[in-house]
């Protein structure tokens, strides 16, 4: 394994692995219920793929410098600048060391490379829908930690009701469109419908890719219509993380030497905890919403 890649990997197991270990210590898990255990793993799922990503940015420095846009100076500047960030970013989301202001800065990052990169580069190629599916997955990317900002109070009261009301829709857009890419394109790799294929030694091949359209789809439209949103943005969180239980892991290590199995996994896992990021800023049941509001003091301590 490159070095380049394998540090990739190491950043992405310290900071996924210090997560989970907090999240045990602090008694999250046990004081957590039912499908809520899995929303809590969400800002780790985030955390840790950003954080990876970071690291990729003092590693093959001169190709992710490359792909800021011409007219912007000082390329390698900001490829450490936003490489620094992202691990810094990734490891206040991994502790929840002043995370309401890492999610407010990464939901504005994220959405500056929509504005900036992805979306010039979809009207570009406007009949691609590789091009659509990044600038969605980027604006699924923003939304993602806009939402825990606003769960977190982060916003304020009024600006984080809207906040994740923006969230839901941008997610909601992207998962409708994943899931009828998927859908017509059985034979690509699944949760995220990119370039690649889904390797023939991949057991159930494209079985994966039709259930995530499935649900997909009922999540995607349940969100857009705002009916069973908590429920919606979990399933289809559930959903992302299953695919990269029995997809992204074995390409991981059929591609152990490329970043492209890295990349993939760290993508798709990233989605996961982006949709259960939203889960966790959708209105709860009473039992749920107490136990948030009694949470509540000890969060803003942290903060």
């Amino acid at each position: 394994m490159p070095g380049a890649v394998f540090v990739a990997y190491a950043v992405f197991a310290v900071v996924l692995l210090l997560g989970a270990g907090l999240i045990f210590a602090r008694g999250e898990w046990s004081q957590a219920r039912g499908w809520d255990r899995l929303v809590l793993f969400g800002p780790l799922f985030y955390a840790a793929p950003v954080a990876a990503f970071g690291s990729e940015h003092f590693t093959i420095t001169k190709e992710i410098a490359a792909l800021v846009p011409g007219w912007i100076p000082w390329h390698l500047f900001w490829a450490y600048l936003v490489g620094a960030c992202f691990i810094l970013a990734g490891l206040s989301l991994a502790t929840k060391i002043r995370s309401g202001l890492a999610a407010s800065l990464l939901a504005l990052a994220f959405f500056l490379f929509v504005v900036l990169m992805d979306a010039p580069g979809w009207a570009e190629a406007f009949h691609s829908r590789f091009a659509a599916a990044l600038m969605l997955r980027e604006l699924a990317f923003s939304a993602g930690p806009l939402a825990l900002a606003a769960s977190l109070g982060a916003l304020g009261r009024s600006r984080g009701k809207l906040a994740a009301t923006v969230a839901r829709y941008f997610i909601a857009v992207g998962v409708v469109f994943y899931a009828v890419e998927q859908f017509l394109h059985g034979h690509h790799v699944p949760g995220l419908p990119l370039e690649a294929v889904t390797p023939a030694g991949i057991f159930g091949h494209a079985v994966w890719t039709y259930l995530a359209a499935l649900v997909y789809a009922v999540g995607g439209i349940l969100l857009l219509i705002g009916k069973r949103t908590l429920a919606a943005a979990t399933a289809v969180g559930a959903a992302a993380l299953f695919v990269v239980l029995v997809v992204y892991i074995p390409m991981a290590f059929l591609e152990h030497t490329t970043f492209t199995g890295f990349n993939y996994l760290g993508d798709t896992l990233m989605y996961a905890g982006t949709v259960l990021l939203l889960a966790g800023a959708m209105p709860h049941g009473a039992k749920a919403s107490a136990a948030r509001a009694a949470a509540a003091p000890a969060a803003a301590s942290v903060e």
